[in-house]
């Protein structure tokens, strides 16, 4: 089976690269993902909780990065075994291309999957490999949208900060001008007695 496809991200290259290739933020973003740790350089362990059509199955497997050319382009294979109802592999090819300040990423996948998940039939499958894909940059946008999110919140947070401080500079003032006018009114009653 093969899959196209491409996003388009308002972060620069460079970002999307390092996301792409933080272990922790991609476990984040694979819904299902249960383990993602690297068993070597560019080596990964993996475990996916995955429903395809009425089977819900774990896959226990391993994914490689190879011919990487950072930050433009890698290749992803991987291969998965779900015990006795078969098996998965495939190679995915990954280019981002920068655009102004934003990023394209296309990809192109090649699948095979075997055994009594194979028995679904294709539309099933490439119906459950398009909503992961899906969700996977999905996912993986949120995190740009929550980072920015969350600046705002800084920004609006540190501008109800600057706001309290300059209302309270003004209460002072208006406190030391009262105080101000109260001492001169005292003294013009003293003196005009």
């Amino acid at each position: 089976m093969n899959f196209t496809g491409n996003y388009h991200f308002q972060e620069k290259i460079e970002k999307i690269w390092d996301y792409l290739n933080n272990p922790e933020i991609l476990k984040n973003c694979i819904d299902g993902c249960q383990e993602f740790k690297e068993k070597e350089k560019n080596t990964f362990f993996l475990r996916i909780k995955v429903k395809i059509g009425p089977i819900n199955t774990t896959f226990t497997g391993t994914l490689s990065l190879k011919d990487i050319n950072p930050p433009k382009s890698y290749i992803i294979e991987a291969n998965g075994s779900a015990g006795q109802l078969g098996g998965a592999k495939g190679r995915v090819d990954i280019r981002l291309i920068e655009n102004n300040n934003s990023t394209i990423l296309t990809y192109e996948a090649k699948t095979s999957i075997n055994g009594k998940i194979a028995q679904l039939g294709s539309r099933l499958i490439d119906g459950a490999v398009k909503k992961n894909t899906n969700i996977f940059f999905k996912n993986f946008d949120s995190l740009f949208n929550n980072e920015q999110a969350s600046n705002i919140n800084t920004l609006q947070e540190s501008n109800n900060e600057k706001k309290i401080n300059i209302t309270k500079y003004l209460k002072k003032k208006h406190i030391y001008f009262f105080l101000i006018l109260f001492f001169l009114i005292l003294f013009v009653l003293i003196n005009n007695e």
